[in-house]
């Protein structure tokens, strides 16, 4: 009798499953990106973009972006790399699925690419000589952002318009040697940016 049960209940359990939308069996695989953020400026290209991914709670970001300097901004053409972490501790909800998150914080590490910057610096330079790689740049930025979630059954969950204030650590090191002759406006950059997310 308890196996008859048993049988019964797995069977039932299947139509109940059977019947269930499409939508709802699709399982998000865990590296599938979040969202793709756009962004202009801020020290990782004069444009960059790329996927990203979000914490369950919502509060954290990883980004990794691919930046782009045109000759005619830059000098050179320069292509970048940036992996990108953003904390955001709270948000304001609104009405219309609206919201603000005012109060961001984030570190990035970025690399350039090209044949004239380097990880190391050559072996003719004494050791010690230079503290920095010319193609790594870590950075950090403070922003905020406000948003709007989508309701409907495309994919676009959301759309977030951004912005962000930040330095790096040759900008930062040289306010901090020469503060008679750097103000923090020399050494800050303005960046903004769009996020889709999905």
């Amino acid at each position: 009798m308890k196996k008859s049960i048993l049988i019964f209940c797995l069977f039932l359990s299947h139509l109940a499953w059977a019947q269930q939308p499409v939508d709802s069996l699709i399982i998000d695989k865990w590296y599938m990106p979040d969202h793709l953020k756009l962004q202009f400026a801020g020290n990782i290209g004069f444009l960059s973009g790329g996927p990203g991914y979000i914490s369950r709670n919502h509060t954290l970001e990883t980004d990794i972006l691919l930046g782009y300097v045109p000759k005619i901004v830059g000098g050179d053409a320069l292509i970048s790399l940036t992996a990108k972490t953003t904390y955001s501790p709270w948000r304001i909800d609104l009405k219309n699925a609206r919201y603000i998150v005012p109060f961001s914080i984030g570190a990035y590490l970025n690399y350039t690419f090209g044949p004239q910057f380097d990880s190391k610096w050559p072996d003719y330079y004494p050791k010690g000589y230079y503290w920095w790689a010319t193609s790594i740049r870590p950075g950090a930025y403070a922003g905020g952002k406000v948003g709007r979630k989508v309701q409907n059954r495309n994919k676009i969950k959301g759309v977030e318009l951004y912005y962000e204030v930040g330095t790096y650590d040759l900008l930062l090191v040289s306010y901090v040697l020469n503060p008679n002759y750097l103000k923090p406006h020399d050494i800050l950059s303005l960046s903004l940016g769009m996020k889709i997310g999905f």
